[in-house]
């Protein structure tokens, strides 16, 4: 039987340090640092932008409903375009830290210099456009460094949602203390973070298909299009998505107009993320035990719920469970979406296929909700809640037919 002086003579201290070390230095690890970054800047411009152009600018419910959806419906076109850049690029870092100089830029002149909608909405949809851009590439680049390992895709995830509800609560408080205009303040040091982050912690990440014609590529797009799996992937998941359209651009000013104080948002907000982050660390207990498709209409089912339940205004103890239902409502359809692009997708395709998606889920969609959202509150209020309920419920629909469809091997080729 060993003795215990045995066992820690058999442990190497300077070989579990390099392991320690290794765990943080790694791919995995940079990447989900840029991320955690770039979700601290989503963080407060989800929450608090529609707030702050409400406030500090005067706009009504549908100018601000316009100015946020502007970049979201541009995406068919900036999205697949900077997809397009990114996966011929000789080095895949490149194209973020370009886009993330440029996104401070315009965010400054959008909070500095912009007065009065028509401004709003032109450098709006620069600075929205670009952050936006980013999303999709550094899914991708978690993926990739999360594919083999040791941080997985659940924890790197997670790990961004946890500098989303940081952003969240603390945004709150900054709001609460030095009021709405502190939300620019915010957002530029939140970008400058993003772009030191990628300059300094990247590791080079080089595409194997730098060098193929453009031709070839774009046909590799138009074979992405002509699968009938991958567009009913990502109509269903951005349908499901756009659902949160009302959320994500007014349920802020309808609390505040119940009389919920700024650090109650902030900690409502956070709720849903911290039990996505829960999800996301227990994704491999789920994932043994449901099927991508399956996590989709579980998602689909607890949007429903949801919004129905938001529709009716409430206010005290029972918005806690409400945000809970974030878990299914985003992070179970989110995570079901990740996996069916990763898996079914070929790797020369995958910033065209997460940016197709994004495209979707985050921009056409979800653009044409948001400006439905922007009229809705100005008519009924809480109550445009409801048409996302059956936006939802038409995403879930189409999902079920992702049960029928068969499943194509990783770096198949799309038919």
């Amino acid at each position: 039987m060993l003795r215990l002086a045995d066992i820690f003579r058999r442990i190497d201290p300077a070989r579990v340090s390099a392991e320690t070390a290794s765990i943080f230095t790694s791919r995995a690890a940079r990447v989900t640092l840029v991320m955690s970054c770039l979700f601290a800047t989503t963080g407060v411009t989800l929450v608090f932008l529609p707030r702050w152009l409400e406030v500090e600018r005067g706009l009504s419910g549908a100018e601000i409903g316009a100015v946020l959806s502007l970049a979201q419906l541009a995406r068919i076109f900036t999205g697949p375009a900077i997809a397009f850049w990114a996966d011929g690029a000789a080095d895949r870092r490149t194209p973020f830290r370009l886009m993330a100089i440029a996104a401070m830029a315009a965010y400054a002149a959008f909070f500095l210099v912009a007065d009065g909608f028509w401004q709003l909405l032109a450098l709006g949809f620069l600075a929205l456009s670009l952050v936006q851009a980013l999303v999709p590439l550094i899914e991708a680049a978690t993926l990739r460094a999360t594919a083999t390992g040791r941080i997985n895709y659940g924890v790197a995830r997670g790990i961004g949602s946890v500098a989303f509800i940081f952003a969240n609560i603390a945004g709150g408080f900054v709001v609460a203390q030095f009021g709405v205009g502190a939300v620019a303040v915010w957002v530029l040091c939140a970008l400058a973070a993003v772009i030191a982050s990628s300059w300094t912690a990247l590791l080079p990440d080089p595409s194997s298909h730098q060098n193929v014609a453009p031709s070839e590529r774009l046909n590799a797009v138009f074979d992405l299009l002509r699968s009938r799996r991958f567009l009913i992937l990502i109509f269903a998941c951005g349908l499901i998505q756009s659902g949160h359209a009302f959320y994500y651009g007014f349920s802020v000013i309808v609390w505040r107009g119940q009389g919920v104080a700024a650090e109650t948002i902030g900690f409502l907000w956070a709720i849903g993320v911290a039990v996505e982050v829960a999800f996301l660390w227990s994704l491999g207990f789920f994932e043994r035990r449901f099927s991508p498709e399956t996590l989709i209409l579980a998602g689909a089912g607890g949007g429903v719920l949801r919004w129905v339940a938001m529709g009716f205004a409430p206010t005290g103890w029972v918005l806690w469970p409400l945000q809970a239902l974030h878990a299914l409502s985003f992070a179970a359809a989110h995570v079901g979406a990740m996996r069916l692009l990763y898996r079914d997708t070929p790797d020369a395709q995958a910033a065209m296929a997460q940016t197709l998606y994004s495209t979707l889920s985050g921009g056409i969609l979800i653009g044409g909700s948001t400006l439905l959202a922007g009229v809705l509150y100005d008519a009924v209020g809480a109550q445009g809640y409801w048409a996302m309920a059956l936006i939802t419920l038409a995403g879930g629909a189409l999902a079920v037919q992702l049960l029928d469809a068969p499943p194509r091997a990783k770096n198949a080729t799309h038919s």
